[in-house]
């Protein structure tokens, strides 16, 4: 490898280094702004604006960062405060907002998240308090419970398979791209197929793959 494509390699390397790391501070930074938003709305008894802010905490989630944590928690403890307070419907909000905040948050790949269970079973029983439904008349609050905890279970999952091929797919399509910058051309600028045959397929696979995968994921 000459001395250039090693530079190039460097430069290329920390370039995305910058970029990762002000992409983490702008999601660390947001969420710190919006957990301090809450708890300033939370002193100052309006909890309605507090759970808004909550959710937007919960919502610029990071791995390893303390303010997703504290927010979720924070989160649950308002709920419970609402409704010993009397005010049902605002802490079924507050369920609510850590509910769906959590599930926004969702990876490729994301494990079991023992808050939102809490927060959905929660949901499902107070839910089940409101009984002014005729339908609801002949089922006990344990049925009418367990029937608002299925339907909080039942969500669409992005398929495994389509999935990985978008994200393989868009990985390849980008690669190939770069690729093909870099060796389907000579120093004046003018195109090369022997060179370029490779990364030209590539980009045209990965580009299908990534197509497929968002089409049916």
């Amino acid at each position: 490898m000459s001395s250039d494509s090693t530079r190039s390699g460097i430069v290329a390397g920390i370039a995305i280094i910058a970029v990762l790391a002000l992409l983490f501070g702008r999601v660390a930074s947001e969420s710190r702004d919006e957990l301090d938003a809450a708890r300033a709305y939370r002193q100052d008894d309006r909890s309605d604006r507090a759970l808004e802010h909550y959710r937007r905490s919960i919502r610029w989630a990071l791995p390893l960062s303390p303010y997703h944590a504290e927010a979720v928690s924070e989160l649950e403890s308002l709920a419970m405060e609402l409704e010993v307070e009397g005010d049902t419907e605002l802490a079924l909000l507050a369920w609510r907002s850590l509910s769906g905040g959590l599930a926004a948050t969702r990876t490729f790949y994301s494990g079991s998240q023992p808050a939102r269970e809490r927060a959905n079973d929660q949901i499902a029983r107070l839910l089940a308090m409101d009984r002014s439904a005729a339908v609801d008349a002949r089922l006990s609050a344990e049925q009418l419970a367990a029937d608002h905890r299925r339907l909080l279970s039942d969500q669409l999952s992005p398929d495994p398979f389509w999935g990985l091929a978008l994200l393989s797919g868009m990985a390849v399509w980008v690669g190939a791209l770069v690729l093909l910058a870099r060796s389907g051309f000579d120093s004046t600028g003018r195109f090369h197929w022997a060179t370029a045959r490779g990364p030209v397929w590539g980009a045209l696979l990965g580009f299908v793959s990534f197509a497929l995968g968002l089409l049916f994921a």
